[in-house]
């Protein structure tokens, strides 16, 4: 423990902006306000997800094309992506690769310049309309991806209003104040710091990215180790329960959404217990990115209350947060998704759905899923097994695949699952492999694997006590 830690009186100042900042964060993350939808029922969502709305949608009166504004943001962001790759990977200008900045938005390995390539070429063939109709399927191909990006509630808008929203969550002493009072128990179940609930919230009532964005900064700034954030984006990064709602409505299962969403938090409490413990996340190194070392202190000192010091960490964390840092948090936030994760996110969900409905790799990968469903009696199993892998490149893959066509058993099971198995390379899985997380694809290959093996039975069994009960 530093003595600057333990020398420092919290002013009143800093008191009341740590508890009015984190009062702000808590409200647009997760408190959930009512509605009434579109087809006139009450609905919930948190006042982020009115701003998401609200936001989008107003960009999105521009027209560029037959689209909004947001896809020619991101078409400008994957453009000006693919060509400074190219610039810093075979020219290597001076203005790039002495500019640390532009240096790590820019210089990336030949994988990744060949899926910004890929992301670049697909997003002006959707524009111009120009291509095989199986790539630009709007249902099933770059034009779904594209919809998923740009459209009025697409991932545009939720990093547009995320970017500056996040900082207010987690530079203003919340995480710390809440890292004290919980640590024990959260240490305790979950081989975490206390702090780390914060990130289970995020994704919770925002969204999975969110809490892949949380865990990504905190690790680089020192406090999580390489194991803790590895355990904590691949257990706790769940999608947030309005999106969740909006997979129950595709799938036709909102008559019994309280037990659906009560089956998810369950069984992804029971895997959030497990899995840090057993191989690979027990084999990370428990060890601090070097260059910033340990800055994490939730040790509570002799003689001292708990929520005193909570209150003293919190309020030290407030003093050093400016209106500045938060805006240049944002900037980098939004610099490093628009430049470097969305033009992989297109590519790489498109690449995938095409595979899915040219060939039949993703039915043959499903086969042992199948015979693991036959065994739990889950109707038409093998029909609907490839719903279990396919969500590993994106997580609404399998609500499509599932529709309103399966039995109600086999929707509410898939479907759960769907949403517990966390791995999805097009959303969270893209941000992971992005960050310097000890985490590669195989890793989360394997972790996804072993997450649909655990939950099956898991959710097979809530569904029948559940249905058993109600």
């Amino acid at each position: 423990m530093s003595k600057e830690v333990q020398n420092y009186k919290p002013k009143s100042g800093h008191k009341l902006t740590f508890i009015i900042m984190s009062l702000i964060g808590v409200f647009l993350f997760m408190v959930p306000l009512p509605f009434i939808n579109d087809d006139g029922y009450r609905a919930f969502n948190i006042p982020l997800g009115f701003a998401i709305n609200w936001l989008g949608g107003f960009i999105n009166q521009v027209p560029f094309g037959d689209y909004g504004l947001l896809f020619l943001l991101a078409a400008i962001a994957i453009t000006v992506s693919f060509l400074g790759s190219v610039l810093a990977y075979t020219v290597k200008p001076g203005f790039i690769m002495n500019n640390e900045k532009l240096k790590k938005l820019f210089q990336c390995g030949i994988v990744y310049l060949v899926s910004k390539a890929i992301g670049f070429a697909l997003v002006w063939m959707v524009f111009f309309d120009i291509g095989p109709a199986v790539i630009l399927d709007q249902w099933d191909g770059a034009g779904l991806m594209m919809s998923l990006i740009a459209g009025s509630t697409g991932l545009m808008a939720i990093f547009i209003v995320l970017g500056i929203a996040i900082p207010i969550l987690t530079d203003f002493g919340l995480m710390e104040f809440l890292g004290i009072l919980i640590r024990k128990a959260v240490r305790f179940l979950f081989t975490l710091p206390g702090r780390s609930s914060i990130d289970l919230l995020g994704s919770w009532f925002s969204s999975s990215a969110a809490s892949v964005i949380i865990t990504r900064n905190q690790h680089e700034k020192g406090y999580y180790t390489g194991r803790e954030a590895a355990a904590i984006c691949v257990n706790f990064t769940l999608v947030s329960l309005p999106f969740t709602f909006v997979v129950a409505n595709f799938i036709d299962v909102t008559g019994s959404f309280a037990l659906f969403y009560l089956t998810i938090c369950v069984v992804s409490i029971i895997l959030a217990v497990i899995f840090p413990r057993i191989w690979p996340l027990s084999r990370i190194k428990d060890e601090y990115l070097p260059e910033v070392g340990k800055q994490i202190d939730e040790e509570v000192p002799q003689k001292t209350s708990m929520f005193s010091w909570a209150v003293k960490l919190a309020s030290k964390r407030a003093s050093e947060t400016t209106p500045v840092s938060v805006i240049k948090s944002g900037l980098s936030n939004w610099l490093s998704i628009f430049m470097d994760l969305i033009p992989v996110i297109l590519a790489w969900g498109t690449i995938a759905l095409v595979i899915n409905n040219t060939t039949p790799i993703f039915e043959w990968i499903s086969w042992p899923f199948g015979q693991y469903m036959n065994l739990l009696q889950v109707p038409y199993a093998m029909e609907y097994a490839p719903a279990t892998v396919v969500g590993f490149v994106d997580m609404f893959i399998p609500a499509v695949m599932l529709g309103t066509t399966a039995p109600f058993e086999t929707r509410f099971i898939i479907g759960a699952l769907s949403i517990v198995q966390i791995i999805y390379l097009a959303e969270t899985g893209i941000l992971i492999l992005k960050s310097r997380i000890p985490l590669n694809i195989l890793h989360l290959a394997i972790l996804f694997i072993m997450r649909t093996i655990v939950a099956l039975p898991l959710i097979v069994l809530m569904h029948w006590l559940l249905f058993s009960v109600f």
